[in-house]
């Protein structure tokens, strides 16, 4: 997880996910409201998420084993133990595709474009992810659509060998939405004063 923040968000501390303030939460296997991270933080940004004195948000989980954080959710989404990077991929692809995303960010993701997503593509790994290709269109749209929107992963994303590829793939989907440095998204912590 420290890995992935350095390599996502270039910063070596651990930022402040904004449950509270967020339309929109993408979780990736962190049970954040049992074990993962900071339990009580997030159990009350939860509860904000949910009573607030704004429109309430939305908790889509995504995680092969029905946890804590499923049972409170939205929705729950099966995906195939390992594959949690891979159906990431496929949802930055349609955000890009479908020109939903900050256009900056899908360009510097894509390298400019020299990366190709199509490989990526709801049609082409719903098989292999193991959730309906018009499914994960609908997720995309959804996610790129309900801003602020945030997407998180940990625990079961990052519990297989490919763990650090699956959580680059899910925070980079925060720089597509315009979710990094902003209330209800990825709010980094400051700098020590000394």
């Amino acid at each position: 997880l420290h890995a992935a923040m350095e390599q996502v968000f270039d910063q070596r501390l651990m930022p402040d996910f904004d449950i509270d303030n967020a339309r929109y939460v993408l979780s990736f296997g962190s049970d954040f409201l049992n074990t993962w991270e900071s339990p009580v933080r997030y159990a009350r940004g939860y509860g904000e998420f949910r009573q607030g004195d704004r429109e309430r948000g939305t908790l889509v989980h995504v995680d092969s084993r029905f946890s804590m954080t499923a049972a409170n959710a939205d929705e729950w989404v099966y995906v195939k133990p390992g594959w949690e990077g891979v159906l990431a991929m496929s949802l930055a692809q349609v955000i890009i595709s479908e020109g939903l995303g900050d256009a900056d960010a899908a360009s510097a993701l894509t390298d400019g474009g020299a990366v190709d997503l199509d490989r990526f593509a709801p049609s082409s790994v719903a098989e292999d992810v193991g959730v309906n290709a018009s499914r994960i269109t609908e997720l995309a749209r959804q996610f790129a659509e309900h801003r602020p929107a945030l997407a998180i992963g940990g625990g079961s994303a990052a519990g297989h060998t490919n763990g650090l590829s699956n959580l680059n793939a899910i925070y980079s989907l925060n720089h597509l939405v315009g979710s990094v440095g902003k209330p209800g998204g990825v709010v980094f912590n400051p700098q020590p004063p000394l």
